[in-house]
């Protein structure tokens, strides 16, 4: 079985070194990149599944590169960071990063969370073709489509609508939907992460959320997909 592939970028060649071992153990295969151009280039060379990027990287920093890969593919991409401030861990999850972590860290779980982020977005999952109103949601294919036009999806923004439309009608927690639906346990961040993901994912499938038609709020709790009436039983 071909092991999947994961692009680590960091400017300090022993940070590298670290991360490139966790990952081999979890069975990635790793290719290494030291600043911002080099990581681009690698990216289109080697075609990895995977991406761990240092957010503060010589030249071009890691936020431009994130931007860079997300305007063209939607390869997951987990962010590293010696900086704690919502800010800038708000701006990486809004330019599309799947996850971050910030240093230090223990080697060990930047791999298992690597590992979640590459099995929910690239596993198999078994599941039929899911019909939320105008919404139809292909978990295999990894395919949503709106009044049968596809909707660009991020693998973040997919999972959670996944798990939100296996669940009709019911509440589910930003702890739940870390878990369930992207393979993660409570962190920090971790409400204002998801927060994030169902703004962006409200704004791609057209649902205001002053009048929902899919996804609602409930303040406090968390979130649920609206049932519809070929969902109720």
């Amino acid at each position: 079985m071909k092991k999947p592939r994961a692009l680590v970028v960091d400017d300090e060649i022993q940070m590298v070194s670290i991360v490139a071992y966790a990952l081999e153990t979890q069975g990635f295969e790793v290719v290494q990149a030291y600043e911002g151009r080099e990581a681009l280039k690698k990216f289109e060379e080697e075609k990895p599944d995977l991406v761990i990027l240092d957010v503060m990287l010589p030249g071009m920093s890691g936020f431009e590169v994130c931007q860079r890969i997300r305007g063209t593919t939607f390869t997951p991409v987990i962010l590293l960071t010696a900086r704690k401030e919502d800010e800038d861990i708000i701006h990486g999850l809004e330019l599309g990063a799947d996850d971050y972590i910030t240093k230090p860290f223990r080697p060990r779980e930047l791999a298992l969370r690597a590992q979640a982020v590459y099995r929910r977005t690239c596993g198999e999952m078994n599941a039929q073709t899911i019909t939320v109103g105008k919404l139809k949601i292909d978990p295999v294919a990894h395919k949503a489509m709106m009044n049968e036009e596809s909707l660009h999806l991020t693998p973040n923004e997919f999972s959670l609508l996944v798990c939100l439309a296996c669940h009709p009608g019911r509440v589910l927690s930003w702890q739940s939907l870390l878990k369930n639906a992207w393979g993660l346990e409570i962190w920090e961040g971790g409400k204002e992460m998801v927060k994030m993901a169902v703004y962006r994912l409200r704004q791609k499938i057209g649902d205001n959320p002053d009048h929902p038609e899919f996804i609602l709020t409930i303040r406090g709790v968390g979130y649920t997909m609206i049932l519809h009436a070929e969902n109720r039983m």
